[in-house]
């Protein structure tokens, strides 16, 4: 049945609450009086119990849907409840205490209508412990501890026997130092999720990473968040509320900043690490959990398998000390090439603290740990270390890893290089079964004065005859000449190929004079190519191909002459008159040549 006297229910206002205020209305000393003569008790009305909302919904006239709103109820695992929309932890429990605002509560006697003890109201979110500031007037929730003897339910009650209290807590507000994350909290109550990194996580869940975040945060002195009016939870939630992009973006130029070692992750987050660990198999953890791992990975050198929070599935970053370990190369080689190869590098780190892409670095020390020293691939080639930079400098082999000018370069040849070059040296010589009647590539060096790479650059390239005698010491131990081998040739038409042929040839050829064949290359219409030879000396050729499409394409007025069996000063006069010029107007005594294409004529 409908009490005597009802009042208007408040969208923000518990059953439970609203049956206080309905019990001092209707003349009842306290709401247990009340309750007493009812078939119901508090606590079904608060857990939001069918058969208790529905008395409460015939008392009142409110729907029972209207009334189950704001109901508290267990959700399970891990002590978690909900109001609303809101799923809280059980730390945000009011436990025996109200909490109100004390301004509001004045207010409330002045302006609602109404019997004046049942004219206050308790909002619902007054109770969850993680708000601490009331919206409307900025300022502090007053918590009161209620005794054993007391009902926590009956705000009425306690409003009435506290009034003197309530006047003064009003009168010296403390203001509120996490507003924007009260009213995260609030809202959450009333509104179901959203778009927001928040919005995704239960609403315990994101009001403790704010906590942490803002632990974090002074941790490692970032003002750009920290303000005097507020405090850590608000600084936390500010740059939660940013989003996961923020959020990244702030560890990491934090740890960009410090390089912290991999050992000790708590220096890095904080308090955040064991808060986490605690809570590893909460499933709505995961998504804060998640992230701070990724992050982690992403930004320090750990390895796969190595535990943050959880198995690192991904090395992004690699320290010195951990490419030492699963590479086995020298800590200040490893500096060194990632010194030369990263711009991004800084120096003056420890190793434990000086990180390096692992993306990039990998392919570096892969290839680092394919090469030789200077004396290995001297060994394997049968060369002393000194001999072994003359091959290098003449750019038979080539060295890799250079390194800055203020340090001691090291020498390192890639071991395929070393063994191309062996194979490409075999295949020149031919096999004898002894050196009688041949002497060492070291003593023809003496005999003939000349350097020793060139007599592998000569082997190589086919100019010199070579042996190698059978056995297994390394290849250039082997290698054999004869004695009398070295035969240059230095005539002008020397030295030419399928590819190049000296200038002298090119200018019988053309049927020109040394001049005209500088001029054309002059002009581009030859391309010429210097060569230096096993002797030292630069010697110039001509591509047979730039010749060949040369001659295709134009005649010289003395060919042509010939052609027309004619001389040269009627060929050209006929030329003029036919409006038919050379391709350049030479100076001297240079050739003239014709496009060949204009010179149909001639049949």
């Amino acid at each position: 049945m409908v009490l005597p006297v009802t009042l208007a229910h408040h969208e923000d206002e518990a059953a439970i609450d609203l049956v206080a205020r309905l019990a001092a209305a209707n003349g009842y000393p306290s709401l247990r009086e009340f309750l007493a003569h009812t078939d119901t008790t508090a606590n079904a009305i608060v857990h939001g119990e069918t058969d208790a909302l529905s008395l409460v919904s015939e008392w009142s006239g409110v729907p029972v849907t209207t009334l189950g709103k704001l109901a508290t109820r267990t959700s399970g695992a891990g002590g978690t409840w909900q109001m609303g929309c809101a799923t809280l932890s059980k730390d945000m429990r009011p436990g025996q205490r109200h909490r109100f605002c004390a301004q509001c509560v004045l207010e409330d006697r002045e302006r609602e209508a109404g019997r004046l003890a049942s004219r206050a109201y308790r909002r619902a979110w007054w109770a969850i412990r993680g708000i601490e500031g009331c919206q409307v007037h900025g300022c502090q929730l007053t918590e009161v501890a209620v005794d054993a003897a007391s009902d926590v339910h009956d705000f009425p009650q306690f409003v009435n026997a506290n009034l003197g209290s309530i006047q003064e807590a009003a009168a010296a507000p403390v203001p509120s130092r996490q507003p924007r994350l009260d009213t995260y909290l609030r809202d959450g109550v009333f509104q179901d999720g959203g778009d927001g990194f928040l919005d995704r996580l239960d609403a315990h869940v994101a009001a403790e990473f704010s906590r942490y975040l803002g632990d974090f945060l002074v941790l490692h002195d970032v003002r750009a968040w920290m303000h005097e009016e507020t405090d850590l939870r608000e600084w936390g939630f500010s740059l939660a509320v940013n989003g996961e992009d923020e959020v990244r973006r702030v560890v990491a130029e934090v740890v960009d900043r410090n390089r912290p070692t991999t050992q000790y992750v708590e220096s890095v987050i904080g308090p955040m690490v064991n808060w986490f660990r605690r809570n590893a198999a909460k499933e709505a953890y995961g998504p804060v959990i998640d992230l701070m791992q990724d992050i982690l990975e992403r930004n320090m050198p750990f390895g796969e398998g190595q535990i943050i929070l959880k198995p690192v599935r991904t090395r992004h970053l690699y320290c010195v000390n951990s490419a030492h370990a699963d590479y086995g190369v020298n800590k200040d080689r490893i500096r060194a090439l990632m010194k030369a190869n990263d711009p991004h590098f800084r120096d003056g780190l420890p190793d434990s603290r000086t990180y390096f892409d692992a993306v990039a670095l990998r392919p570096i020390l892969e290839a680092a740990n394919d090469t030789l020293t200077s004396k290995e691939a001297g060994a394997a080639l049968g060369l002393r270390e000194e001999r072994l930079y003359d091959v290098l400098n003449a750019g038979i082999l080539e060295q890799v890893e250079t390194r800055s000018d203020d340090e001691r370069a090291y020498t390192r040849i890639r071991k395929s290089a070393v063994e191309e070059l062996t194979h490409r040296l075999t295949v020149k010589m031919t096999e004898v079964a002894s050196d009688e009647g041949y002497m060492s590539l070291s003593k023809a060096a003496r005999s003939w004065h000349r350097p020793f790479h060139t007599l592998v650059a000569m082997i190589l390239e086919g100019s010199l005859e070579a042996f190698i005698v059978a056995g297994r010491t390394p290849i250039l131990q082997r290698a054999r000449v004869a004695s009398d081998a070295l035969k240059l040739e230095s005539g002008p038409l020397a030295g030419g190929d399928d590819e190049l042929m000296r200038l002298k040839e090119a200018e019988r050829v053309l049927g020109t004079a040394t001049f005209t064949v500088a001029d054309l290359i002059k002009r581009g219409y030859l391309r010429q190519r210097t060569l230096r030879r096993e002797n030292g000396r630069e010697v110039k050729f001509i591509e047979r191909q730039s010749l060949a499409e040369f001659q295709a394409a134009y005649a010289s007025l003395t060919e042509i002459a010939k052609t027309r069996k004619g001389h040269r000063a009627a060929i050209k006069a006929e030329l003029d008159r036919a409006g038919i010029s050379p391709i350049f107007e030479p100076e001297g005594f240079i050739a003239r040549f014709y496009r060949r294409s204009e010179l149909t004529w001639i049949g």
